[in-house]
């Protein structure tokens, strides 16, 4: 089918980002505007039959220009715009919050292409392998217990190989751990009758028991296997909650307000813009009110300690491959139950302390080597935009 000829907006767009040294066709403009990925103008009849224009807005050429940076090759314009909606491209040293103003619908299509192509978490590792194995309900099951199996060992044994000490908070902690969590993953996509309530139970106490912990002792865990079976044999059925398959994250992700996403992407950067300057700070032993105040709040709060260590772990990856990284915890965050509502006191506990953590950063590196202190990175950090 033959395209019409470009508009004059195109045409315009085409031309000005060759006078920036980026040379994008009109047709790939269109098929970024028709995606939904540049600010545009709706169009408006001229009148009398006359046809319909549409326009730029201010904002246009601003994201053309960042798409234009990172849709090299083959690259899908769903990984563009979730790079652009991550890291501002043009930083390639360090990891920078994005300002490019991408519109609703282009973000909202990628998200959900990430989400039904995520290859990334057990659950969805498993719910593919139970997808490939029929209908049978059994080799379902057993697919799916497989697969999620095979997906935390091998985190586990990633893990032990590593000799700088970090891993993921999600990683397993033990073969055990392993085993329990992948019981759980499979449960999810098959269900808990299927793999049975007594096995799912022990392995969670494998994974999570402690005599030190009265949640999660010998004694909780048997009061709790034996309630689980009786409902199990009352009929009463006791299902693992499904929101980690495909169409519930799509679902719930469906149901976040856009201002809503685009604020947690917000602090999520501001954390991993801070990783470097804390890190620094931390090894140099800085004794600073800032750096205390962050330890302290890490301490008390479990799931601030994981979002401090994932913008860490992100912060040490080159700038375009962050996104890979950061997509997945900004959608867990906005999808699984009670995460979202949670997020705002959990990483307001760390202010004001990141108020001015660039200032920390540098005197942790005219700690380290005075002479580097004059030194600045590629691209300023948003703090100082």
């Amino acid at each position: 089918m033959a395209w019409k000829e470009p508009s004059a907006a195109e045409g315009a767009l085409s031309d000005l980002l060759s006078a920036r040294g980026l040379d994008v066709s009109w047709a790939k403009i269109r098929r970024w505007r028709e995606f939904g990925a540049l600010p545009w103008q709706p169009a408006r009849g001229l009148g009398r039959g006359a046809g319909s224009v549409s326009g730029l807005t201010p904002d246009s050429a601003v994201a053309a220009e960042a798409l234009a940076l990172v849709t090299t090759g083959k690259k899908r314009l769903e990984k563009a715009v979730l790079q652009v909606f991550t890291v501002h491209p043009r930083c390639a040293e360090a990891f920078v919050a994005t300002w490019v103003p991408l519109p609703e619908r282009g973000v909202q299509k990628a998200l959900l292409w990430y989400v039904s192509q995520d290859r990334g978490s057990a659950v969805a590792f498993a719910e593919r392998a139970a997808e490939g194995a029929g209908d049978d309900p059994d080799r379902r099951a057993e697919a799916a217990l497989a697969a999620a199996h095979a997906y935390f060992l091998r985190r586990h044994h990633r893990v032990r190989r590593r000799t700088d000490g970090r891993r993921d908070p999600s990683d397993p902690h033990s073969r055990a751990d392993a085993r329990g969590l992948a019981m759980f993953a499979a449960a999810a996509v098959s269900s808990a009758e299927e793999l049975g309530v007594d096995v799912l139970m022990a392995s969670l106490q494998n994974s999570y028991g402690t005599e030190e912990d009265a949640l999660f002792s010998a004694q909780a865990f048997a009061e709790m296997t034996a309630a689980a079976v009786q409902d199990e044999r009352l009929g009463d059925g006791w299902a693992l909650p499904a929101w980690g398959l495909t169409a519930a994250r799509a679902s719930r992700l469906n149901e976040v307000d856009f201002d809503t996403l685009c604020t947690v992407r917000d602090v999520l950067a501001v954390l991993v813009e801070s990783a470097l300057p804390l890190r620094l700070a931390s090894r140099t032993g800085l004794q600073d009110p800032a750096l205390q105040h962050v330890e302290r709040a890490r301490a008390k709060s479990p799931r601030l300690r994981d979002y401090l260590d994932c913008a860490a772990s992100i912060s040490r990856r080159p700038p375009a491959e962050a996104w890979k990284v950061f997509i997945p915890l900004l959608i867990a965050v906005c999808t699984e139950p009670g995460r979202l509502e949670a997020f705002q006191g959990e990483v307001t506990a760390l202010d004001p302390a990141l108020d001015d953590v660039q200032a920390l950063g540098r005197r942790a590196l005219a700690r380290l080597a005075p002479t580097s202190a004059d030194a600045g990175p590629d691209c300023a950090p948003s703090s100082e935009r």
